[in-house]
């Protein structure tokens, strides 16, 4: 059953990438648009205004060349005359300086006939209610001029100059977003196809990511992520199946020799007959009750990835849990059963694992061992180390076949044993999750050879800590 996007992510937060990277470069881009436009349009003032005080000086200097390279009388006259016809947007002012006193020699028709000011250069000032820039000119001989614009002419034409520059920049805005949406929408298209390519996916037949198109390298971390969550699924519902045929094909035969025991109970009228066929169903329920507990405890390692690390047992007493449960065992066997642990040996391990992990080794050995044989269990600390050392005085295992026994439902060559095959399947889990180390050898002398022994080496609570 697939879930929604919001049940799956629980709950987090969720926004749309897509929404959220639009939102930020378009108001980016609007900041700075605004920015560069405020900047653009000051620029502009300040050279329109730069340009017409040029004018002025270019009319002053003008207007001083050309009475002072003829005759005064002629320049007046023909100012006065072409006044009309080509006015400039200036006015002007000529002054004749004569005997230490100044008298005007000619003025435009909108200037006035008094001097409005008398410091060279430029200056503002306020004449018949407008604002006017003045730009006076003295030859430091006979003449000075004056040459003036209206403020307002001036400004009405510089933000004119100033629109117009605005106005394509305005057209720019609406056309960079639009460019930043396609430019998102482009880039992001990969993941689309990503979501579906993994939407895709054959639930029972797990690979890797097969991607046509090209990717970003910025997802490739997720993609990577997603691969390696595929592999792991894929070996653990590789594992499920191959458990769950196994385990269907343990579980038929002896489910098959009950149901011939129960037929043969019901059917007889022999009563020893049928007392023997009724004690073979309760033998044969008490093999089944143990081969569902170590499916079950198999089921429960399977998930687990990592040892839980922050308890710890003392194995010398979890061995000695397990040898008391499993002496009555022994003792049907008229086996011995004994146990080395003479100080505490505490490691990083979950008390309930611990106790599986004995009780598996111990109850393997006295399965495979010799009626009236012995075992031996130690639990001591070696080089550093926690030591379990089981060993029996079974049939033993030829080495080149030991490291099978570890596979599940694997006997032995020994068949004849009542056992289900997973004992050390479970103790060779827990040691894997236990960052231990499993090993075999020889085990008790018997006559003929030697039983099996096994010996797992796991750090000490104290070394793990360090």
């Amino acid at each position: 059953m697939v879930r929604p996007a919001s049940q799956a992510l629980g709950s987090a937060k969720t926004y749309s990438l897509r929404r959220r990277l639009l939102l930020l470069m378009t108001g980016a881009v609007t900041l700075i648009w605004f920015a560069t436009a405020g900047v653009a349009f000051k620029h502009t003032i300040d050279e329109a205004d730069e340009v017409f005080d040029a004018q002025l000086v270019q009319t002053g200097e003008l207007l001083l060349g050309i009475v002072a390279g003829a005759d005064v009388e002629y320049v007046v006259r023909e100012l006065q005359e072409h006044e009309h016809r080509y006015r400039v947007p200036v006015f002007y002012q000529l002054w004749l300086r004569e005997d230490g006193r100044e008298r005007l020699l000619a003025r435009s028709a909108n200037a006035p006939a008094e001097a409005v000011a008398d410091r060279t250069g430029f200056s503002s000032v306020l004449l018949q209610d407008q604002r006017w820039r003045i730009y006076v000119r003295d030859d430091g001989k006979h003449y000075r001029v004056l040459v003036g614009q209206r403020d307002y002419l001036r400004s009405k034409l510089a933000y004119e100059l100033a629109e117009h520059l605005l106005v394509p920049m305005a057209w720019s805005l609406p056309l960079l977003a639009l460019c930043i949406w396609w430019v998102v929408s482009r880039a992001l298209r990969p993941l689309k196809g990503v979501a579906e390519t993994v939407a895709g996916m054959d639930a029972r037949n797990l690979a890797p990511l097969r991607l046509v198109d090209r990717c970003p390298l910025e997802i490739g971390p997720l993609l990577t992520a997603i691969d390696t969550l595929t592999e792991r699924v894929g070996q653990a519902m590789e594992q499920e199946r191959r458990f769950t045929a196994d385990a269907a094909h343990e579980l038929r035969t002896p489910l098959a020799a009950l149901k011939v025991q129960a037929q043969v109970a019901g059917r007889t009228a022999d009563p020893e007959a049928r007392t023997h066929a009724l004690a073979q169903v309760v033998a044969g329920v008490e093999r089944m009750t143990h081969l569902v507990q170590q499916l079950l405890t198999l089921a429960r390692l399977e998930p687990s990835e990592s040892m839980p690390t922050t308890q710890c047992v003392d194995l010398s007493q979890a061995a000695a849990v397990a040898c008391a449960e499993l002496t009555p065992r022994a003792l049907a066997r008229e086996q011995v059963l004994e146990l080395d642990a003479p100080v505490p040996v505490t490691v990083r391990m979950a008390p309930a694992w611990a106790e599986i992990l004995l009780r598996n080794l111990v109850d393997n050995a006295l399965r495979y061992g010799c009626d009236a044989g012995r075992v031996e269990v130690k639990v001591a600390i070696d080089a550093g180390e926690a030591l379990i050392e089981v060993r029996d005085d079974g049939p033993g295992v030829a080495p080149e076949l030991r490291g099978r026994l570890l596979e599940r439902f694997y006997r032995g060559l020994d068949g004849d044993v009542e056992g289900c095959g997973l004992g050390l399947s479970i103790v060779s889990r827990l040691v894997e999750l236990a960052g231990a180390r499993l090993g075999f050898a020889d085990g008790l002398a018997r006559p003929g050879g030697f039983g099996l022994a096994v010996e797992i080496r796991i750090p000490l609570a104290s070394a793990t800590q360090s």
